[in-house]
């Protein structure tokens, strides 16, 4: 299996290759074009340094007759006219008129500047033609078109040409051995820049991919359900910010864990007391201890009654964890459903002595499922009656502005502490911590009405309020 580090450090390889294959190609071509430029500019230099001595030459004796069938002459001409470096070409004077032509270093410092060029790659093919081009000296050219040459001059008039055949693409020895020393130099100065490029690809793989094996290792542990795995961060780059949103996955799925397993716990316990219950009735009508009336009856259906709606609170949550809390959404006037509500617990709550005022408003319409917004309504009615102690007062308000509507339903009391409040929208949360049925319900009726408001569009909260005790708020969207 191609592991992170080995595909980086690939990949590098492969990268600086391909690059130095390039470089290396590009270089060689432009080496060798730029070697023959500068060997086709250090010829023309030649011909150039040469021409003023043999202008004044021709100038002195009147002719090429002194160096017609005289190899020897032309041979000393080129040997002597080497220049050296730093020198400049010479004023032009005539040499001293002789049959063996002898050239003296002091009366020709062109000789010494003439030294310092490559004098056997142009040696060869050097010639010398009179004003009809016919050749006087040097090697004969093979291609008059392809020739470089010069004019040489006595006064206006050309009275000969200086020229060369190019070498063409074929490099002679000298300058062959040159080029191959240059390009032995840099292939190893390309195998140096690929070990440093393998050196440098190795850190650099293993430093991208150690973090990233050290967020892989709890990933593996989260996979196999230990939540409580977590990456460490080193850095704040890219390759952190997964880090610390993997750590978040894990807190998160440890703390869904946690909630389920509570969750599970508190199914477990809501259904066992009424089937208990159920069980230990009917086990005293079995055996004869109680009698078959009316009253038996009664109580049968009400822990029935019981049961029966906690399945049903079960089964809407479920439906909406998976997004299929169905809603048969039609135009509702939630002023009026409402008030149907409250005139519903106003009775039950006087008997408790909590005085209860509603102010439902006026046309307050919206587009949702009447039966789910009276669960929500009803529930939350539910939850003051159940806790709001006697001699306290409950207060309703419905408003619509916006396009919003809001409804706020809050009591005097008793209170609830900001940690409590966090979490009373939890599943089977009870604020009094007890599980009596006496004092509070499954603590599934808050979580429902989340989910309703959710299914809505809308939004809910609790707080603190002003009268004393708890404050729930509600924006739904108004039609």
């Amino acid at each position: 299996m191609k592991t992170l580090f080995s595909k980086m450090l690939l990949a590098q390889v492969i990268t600086v290759v391909l690059a130095l294959i390039v470089m290396s190609v590009i270089t060689r071509i432009s080496l060798n074009r730029g070697f023959l430029d500068y060997l086709e500019r250090q010829e023309t230099a030649v011909l150039q340094a040469m021409a003023p001595a043999l202008e004044e030459l021709y100038a002195s004796q009147g002719s090429w007759a002194f160096l017609r069938n005289n190899p020897r002459a032309w041979d000393r001409i080129w040997r002597q006219s080497r220049p050296r470096p730093g020198d400049r070409p010479p004023s032009r004077r005539a040499p001293p008129a002789d049959d063996d032509f002898r050239f003296r270093q002091q009366d020709f410092p062109l000789a010494r500047w003439m030294r310092s060029l490559d004098r056997p790659l142009i040696r060869e093919r050097l010639f010398l033609l009179d004003a009809e081009r016919r050749l006087i000296a040097g090697a004969q050219p093979t291609d008059r078109e392809s020739v470089t040459i010069e004019p040489l001059r006595n006064g206006e008039a050309v009275v000969g040409w200086i020229g060369f055949t190019p070498m063409g693409k074929a490099l002679p020895p000298e300058a062959r051995r040159f080029l191959q020393g240059q390009l032995r130099l840099m292939g190893i100065t390309l195998l140096a820049a690929l070990a440093v490029a393998v050196v440098l690809g190795l850190w650099l793989a293993r430093s991208l991919s150690r973090p990233v094996q050290r967020i892989s290792t709890p990933v593996d542990a989260l996979s196999r359900g230990n939540f409580d795995a977590r990456a460490e961060i080193l850095s704040g780059d890219e390759i952190g910010r997964l880090g610390r949103q993997v750590n978040q996955l894990a807190a998160t799925l440890d703390k869904n864990r946690s909630a389920r397993q509570r969750w599970m716990s508190e199914i477990a316990h809501e259904l066992r007391t009424p089937v208990a219950i159920l069980r230990g009735e009917i086990e005293a009508l079995s055996d004869g201890v109680r009698p078959a009336d009316q009253r038996m009856a009664q109580s049968l259906s009400e822990e029935i009654g019981q049961l029966s709606a906690l399945i049903d609170d079960l089964q809407t949550l479920a439906l909406a964890d998976v997004g299929a809390l169905n809603l048969q959404k039609e135009a509702v006037d939630l002023s009026v459903l409402a008030g149907q509500i409250a005139e519903t617990f106003r009775i039950r709550l006087a008997e408790r002595e909590i005085t209860m005022s509603a102010d439902c408003g006026q046309d307050l319409g919206i587009t949702g499922d009447p039966q789910r917004l009276r669960q929500m309504l009803h529930n939350l009615m539910e939850n003051c009656a159940r806790y709001v102690r006697s001699g306290e007062r409950v207060e309703l308000r419905l408003q619509g502005s916006g396009g919003q509507l809001e409804i706020v339903l809050e009591d005097s009391g008793p209170g609830v502490s900001d940690e409590q409040l966090s979490r009373l929208f939890e599943r089977f949360y009870r604020g009094e911590g007890s599980r009596s049925r006496a004092t509070g319900g499954s603590g599934l009726g808050l979580a429902i009405c989340r989910n309703i408001v959710e299914a809505h569009g809308g939004t809910i909260e609790a707080g603190h309020s002003g009268l004393g005790g708890l404050k729930i708020r509600i924006l739904l969207p108004s039609e």
